[in-house]
């Protein structure tokens, strides 16, 4: 009850003095104006503001230190996530998948010098890397290797590139729109489809430069394919004539009538593979892994050249062939 009380008695003095200050607003603000204290005040008031001011344009060049040494920080553990991912031990092709790099790559493509020009990323060695999707865009890249790297759908657009390596990625739907390619930029034995074809430079041709086409009815004679990664490659009707696939990876591929006379694929990972009307007439199947491969209406196929083949009592045949596998009684 006394805290009510004592309440009340706030909200009435703060009224009391309102109404007085309201009936004696003129004589106040005229004895204000004269005031000399009010005047010291507001001189006060206007050197804080200086001062203030002064302090401030001060601290500007802390604050840039500051970002200096950010950056500095956030580059060095960008870079300790890259030197990790060099002494990661990786899957016995080669291969690899590092979120990791993936984050590292991705934020050093976003860093920029005092200039406000993109740092220099020099000696990556993401090869067999799986940095599918990433996005590098603007990114200036030296001495950098990307071989056998999975880059579908990548984003490399307006990149700096000096002395980059390629070799043997697969590169589909990758983007190098508007990016720079200085001293040798090797692309020899990649992999590109039609989609990635319209996204590099003007005038730049990727058959000349040692890359492979994937796509129907492509012509890849005695192409070396060996550790390729065509996993779900579309290769109806295409020409593998005495093509080197050993070891390849062409699970869930479409190879349906290609010509595959005389190709190598030894121990090749083909699991589900459409082999339907193609042409395998010596073509070299051994170790190769074929469970769940469609080898129905197959021409040129033996039972020495099946049986060669990992898991072929799991691959589909056509009934008379599987009469002569034994596996219909």
């Amino acid at each position: 009850m006394e805290a009510v009380h004592e309440e009340w008695g706030v909200w009435l003095a703060i009224a009391i003095l309102l109404s007085i200050t309201f009936l004696f607003s003129e004589q106040l603000a005229s004895w204000l104006e004269k005031s000399a204290f009010i005047k010291v005040l507001d001189s006060l008031g206007k050197f804080g503001l200086l001062v203030a001011i002064i302090a401030f344009l001060r601290e500007i060049p802390k604050w840039e230190e500051r970002a200096v040494e950010e950056a500095k920080r956030r580059q060095f553990e960008y870079w300790k996530a890259i030197d990790t991912a060099r002494t990661t031990e990786r899957m016995r092709d080669g291969r690899l998948f590092s979120v990791a790099l993936r984050i590292a790559l991705e934020g050093l493509a976003k860093e920029k010098d005092l200039e406000g020009k993109p740092i220099k990323i020099s000696t990556v060695a993401a090869n067999g890397v799986n940095l599918e999707g990433i996005d590098l865009e603007g990114a200036y890249l030296h001495v950098c290797g990307f071989g056998m790297a999975e880059l579908s759908r990548a984003n490399f657009r307006k990149t700096i590139l000096v002395d980059v390596r390629f070799d043997r990625a697969r590169l589909f739907g990758a983007d190098f729109r508007e990016a720079q390619f200085e001293k040798e930029v090797r692309f020899m034995h990649a992999l590109y489809d039609e989609e990635a074809e319209k996204q590099f430079p003007i005038g730049f041709d990727l058959q000349e430069a040692g890359a492979y086409k994937i796509a129907p009815r492509v012509s890849l004679q005695r192409a070396m394919l060996e550790n390729a990664s065509l996993w779900d490659a579309e290769l109806v009707e295409a020409n593998l004539q005495g093509a080197n696939l050993e070891n390849a990876i062409l699970g869930g591929s479409n190879l349906q009538r290609t010509n595959l006379q005389n190709a190598n694929l030894k121990r090749a990972r083909a699991r589900g593979i459409d082999l339907q009307g193609a042409d395998l007439k010596d073509a070299n199947l051994k170790e190769a892994n074929i469970e769940g491969a469609d080898l129905r209406g197959a021409k040129n196929i033996t039972i020495e050249q099946i049986k060669a083949a990992r898991n072929w009592k799991y691959a589909i045949y056509d009934d008379d062939f599987c009469k002569e596998l034994g596996l219909l009684s």
